[in-house]
């Protein structure tokens, strides 16, 4: 009986949890390093994180592994022929970005944009 409950209670709290998941969807920017202007265009369903990341040098390209669960994200992007793994939170209309590139961690924040 102890079991059912436990399992029942733990299945709701995963599922409250799917449902308060940070809501991302749209555009964002931010700079890498104070010098290097960055955007993503993020969407969000249910725990899959898609999207694209726009780069210094203006490519684009497509965000890979994206996942958000509560305020907490991760995601991969390639730079120059590597998959980069970048994880972050999200609180309000600010993400706290984090990678490593070339053995350098690397911080960086992005601000939601309302206007897109």
């Amino acid at each position: 009986m102890k079991k059912k409950f436990l399992l029942s209670a733990l299945l709701v709290l995963a599922v409250v949890a799917i449902c308060f998941a940070a809501d991302i969807t749209g555009h964002w920017t931010g700079r890498v390093n104070d010098q290097f202007d960055i955007s993503y265009d993020f969407k969000v369903d249910g725990t899959t994180l898609t999207g694209t990341h726009k780069g210094p040098d203006g490519n684009v390209v497509q965000i890979k592994n994206g996942v958000i669960k509560g305020d907490s994200l991760s995601f991969t992007i390639p730079i120059m022929d590597n998959d980069v793994p970048i994880k972050g939170v999200v609180k309000g209309d600010v993400m706290s970005l984090s990678m490593s590139f070339n053995g350098n961690p690397v911080a960086f924040e992005l601000k939601k944009d309302a206007a897109k």
